[in-house]
């Protein structure tokens, strides 16, 4: 079954089912109302039925004529007006009315079925006693169960009510039809799109996006479905990009390796200097390899590090070592400092060395002679901040947001290495919880930045 027409069934269920409780507890409502209603006001009737009768006596001495009174019962009749000085009112309609003496004999019967008779004795409890002085005059009994208008008229009003309800729920259920039907398409429309687009990038139409401009839930996942897209669209333009550059890495090499060896083959005789330059050729291989394993397993989270102290002063002067001879000879001011208060940091010492020793390489790479770079390590916010500045070209914006990227290499005369450099160190710094970032100083050149959160 369709969504819409799921969501439109559900709709009318529940109107539906809305109707027959509302028609449901208006009938018990009623039933109730109307029972306390002729509960109360048969209280109220018999006690002026009760003051009535007990002043009657009182004037006349004895009941002789009572039954004149009593057939002008009807509300407001001049006879009961004369006796009570204002209005009384009447009994329920169709309501029974029996008078007895002191002896429990009938006096008025107002269905004229028992006049004359002598009421047994749990008849007579029944009855509203009527007491002078601490004399029983009479009883007075009415009988609520006679009082079948009054059903009849609960019966009409409550079929009434509930035939309203269901007149309203009636229409009620046409026009939560016509409005469902129009919500329903508002929200089965944009997923039928959605559909429609994910079964494009099913076939690899990855430029294909959805057009969804609501700011709801709807337009939400459409947002998401394209913020998906971008990166598989990325992903996709990443490998084929990761494809060709290691074909290109790996051509170089062996291309040597297989024209030394068919030269070998041919009769050349292997000398130290052509071993070495196979053996060269190996290890450049081996160290590709090595390096596009390590991000592999970095970007899987199954990178091996191995935590312990690390001495941070020690650490950038262990890696600056290496380039204080290239420094010297291209007369380049390099030097780095580390804030006095930080000492030692949980980290993989040997990950965090290759970090700084491919961005130091970078920094050289790049560096024009006579320039400047800075090895700066300091704790900001909690975390150490190591930063690797130098007095370079800069780094164009267009080239920022890829500069990490494998074998990518800027047109600023990135010519030498594989390009895994930059991608290998921010492997190693993600894999320690930790960010890197690159970017263009105001006065030329560029600078690094990468964080290290406090090992757990």
């Amino acid at each position: 079954m369709k969504l819409r027409n799921r969501i439109l069934g559900s709709f009318i269920l529940i109107i539906a089912v809305a109707v027959v409780v509302m028609a449901f507890t208006s009938r018990i409502y009623i039933n109730n109302i109307f029972d306390r209603y002729a509960e109360s006001y048969r209280s109220v009737v018999a006690e002026q039925w009760e003051y009535l009768l007990k002043s009657y006596y009182q004037r006349q001495g004895s009941w002789a004529g009572v039954e004149n009174i009593l057939n002008s019962r009807r509300r407001n009749s001049p006879a009961l007006r004369g006796h009570m000085g204002g209005n009384i009112r009447g009994m329920l309609p169709g309501e029974e009315l029996v008078l007895t003496d002191e002896k429990g004999m009938v006096l008025f019967d107002s269905q004229d079925e028992i006049w004359g008779e002598v009421l047994p004795q749990h008849y007579l409890d029944r009855g509203i006693p009527l007491v002078i002085d601490g004399n029983r005059i009479g009883t007075l009994i009415m009988q609520p169960e006679a009082s079948r208008a009054v059903l009849t008229m609960e019966e009409q009003f409550s079929r009434s009510v509930i035939l309203a309800v269901l007149w309203g729920g009636l229409a009620a259920l046409l026009a939560g039809t016509v409005l469902s039907f129009l919500l329903t398409g508002q929200i089965s429309k944009p997923l039928a799109l959605l559909t429609s687009s994910a079964k494009r990038f099913a076939r690899r139409d990855f430029k294909h996006r959805v057009q969804i401009n609501s700011k709801d839930e709807v337009g939400k996942l459409a947002d998401a479905f394209n913020f998906m897209a971008d990166s598989i669209e990325k992903n996709e333009r990443l490998r084929r990009n990761l494809t060709a550059d290691v074909s290109h890495e790996l051509r170089t090499p062996l291309t040597i390796l297989r024209g030394n060896f068919e030269s070998l083959q041919a009769g050349r005789k292997p000398t130290m200097e052509l071993i070495s330059s196979l053996h060269d050729e190996v290890l450049r291989l081996s160290r590709l390899v090595s390096d596009l394993e390590s991000i592999n397993l970095a970007e899987a989270g199954k990178l091996p590090l191995h935590y312990k102290e690390v001495e941070v002063s020690s650490l950038c002067s262990r890696a600056s070592f290496p380039f204080q001879h290239e420094a010297q000879e291209r007369e380049i001011n390099f030097s780095w400092q580390v804030e006095d208060k930080l000492e030692s940091w949980g980290m993989d010492e040997d990950r965090i060395m290759q970090v700084l020793i491919n961005l130091l390489a970078n920094a050289f790479r790049f560096t024009p002679d006579r320039g400047k770079i800075l090895l700066q390590a300091e704790q900001s916010n909690g975390n150490l901040v190591i930063y690797i500045i130098d007095s370079g070209p800069g780094i164009s914006q267009e080239d920022i947001p890829f500069i990490f990227e494998r074998f990518y290499k800027t047109g600023r005369g990135r010519g030498e290495g594989s390009g895994l450099g930059l991608s290998i160190a921010k492997s190693f710094v993600e894999a320690h919880g930790g960010t890197i970032s690159a970017d263009t100083l105001p006065d030329a050149g560029s600078i690094f930045t990468f964080s290290i959160p406090p090992s757990k």
